[in-house]
């Protein structure tokens, strides 16, 4: 079981309220879990293209009358395409300074047993890749659907952005500060608390 570290008081004093993240580890190919509603699958899958710019994967399946069916991911907020995304991908770059960084876990939400998914992305602006940048960390609560013309019948519902205070070389790096959650398999040890080489 993870406690969030660095962002414990500020994520717990926030709404809706994160306890207990018990990490949900990824390998490549299918990857299943338990979930309070029952049994879900997260296929995780290497892009490869021949420089630092491959990337990860992630197909979310569960059944439904016999049927596998996917499980939908809502869009960020602010997001131009507000359509559920029916597949995720990461950007780890070189490994030691993701852009972005998706991790799933177990915790409670609003006291509630959850299963979460984290997808924290780092914004270096203008600068080189490596260079430190702010860090949004948005997380999403798998739900059910109401029936919503479009929407799968199980989805990651967003419930929270959260803010990492500071700058960080690796979204890697700074989601494990706001959560305690582990570092992802790619990346390696971080060469200082942000992530960057000082």
């Amino acid at each position: 079981m993870v406690y969030a570290p660095a962002l414990a008081n500020s994520v717990q004093a926030a709404s809706p309220e994160l306890e207990h993240l018990t990490p949900l580890p990824l390998h490549d190919g299918l990857n299943s879990f338990n979930g309070p509603d029952g049994p879900f699958s997260v296929f995780q899958t290497w892009r490869d293209n021949g420089n630092a710019w491959g990337y990860h994967l992630y197909l979310l399946t569960n059944t439904v009358e016999g049927k596998t069916s996917v499980i939908g991911v809502e869009a960020k907020p602010g997001s131009s395409d507000t359509s559920l995304r029916d597949h995720l991908s990461d950007a780890p770059h070189t490994g030691e300074d993701a852009l972005s960084t998706m991790q799933f876990a177990r915790g409670l939400l609003d006291k509630k047993p959850s299963v979460l998914l984290f997808e924290a992305t780092r914004d270096p602006g203008e600068h080189p890749v490596p260079s430190p940048g702010p860090t949004v960390i948005y997380v999403y609560n798998l739900t059910t659907s109401d029936g919503t013309p479009g929407w799968t019948p199980s989805y990651f519902h967003f419930v929270k952005k959260i803010p990492v205070p500071g700058t960080f070389c690796s979204s890697d790096t700074a989601l494990k500060a706001a959560t305690g959650l582990p570092l992802s398999a790619d990346a390696g040890p971080p060469p200082s608390a942000d992530g960057c080489l000082h």
